[in-house]
């Protein structure tokens, strides 16, 4: 390894490490600010936080030199991420636990009609 090499190695960490300084600046000074919708504080709260990830998996774990198969791989897990956001507000909508929910099966519709439910 050439003593320029390491130079570049150090200057990029030392670029990440201020980038990610102010990202946390930010999020902290995101947190002070009152969102009339509650999605849209969760929208840039997640939205600095994959920033800041990215940098780390980017740099740290050395994702920019990988393959595509990597990048796949990781374009494949947001489904399931999104999945794993469902999954309360299904929860909270009682379409998981209901006797009969017109999410699952077709004859939920006739029975909350009927007053069965």
């Amino acid at each position: 390894m050439s003593h320029d090499n390491i130079k570049d190695h150090v200057k990029t960490y030392r670029n990440v490490f201020f980038g990610l300084m102010f990202l946390t600046f930010l999020t902290v000074a995101v947190s002070y600010i009152h969102f009339e919708m509650i999605w849209l504080g969760v929208f840039v709260g997640l939205l600095v936080a994959s920033i800041k990830g990215y940098l780390v998996a980017a740099n740290f774990m050395h994702l920019n030199n990988e393959k595509k198969m990597i990048h796949q791989i990781l374009i494949l897990s947001i489904p399931f991420l999104i999945m794993l956001f469902a999954i309360p507000i299904m929860w909270k909508a009682d379409l998981v636990t209901s006797e009969s929910s017109p999410l699952w099966d077709e004859m939920g519709s006739k029975k909350t009609d009927e007053g069965h439910h």
